[in-house]
């Protein structure tokens, strides 16, 4: 996960029931300027 290939507001979270969006998936903004890897491993994306 990295800024570099995608846009933060094009990484999905899926699972067996649901596919979300990261956008969707935290109250946060996302910007670019966010480290996305970190945000995921700190675990603010949990659906």
């Amino acid at each position: 996960m990295t800024n570099d290939l995608l846009r933060p507001d094009c990484y999905f979270i899926m699972d067996n029931k649901h596919i979300k969006s990261f956008s969707k998936s935290n109250k946060k903004e996302l910007r670019e300027a966010h480290n996305i890897e970190k945000m995921y491993k700190a675990g603010l994306f949990n659906v």
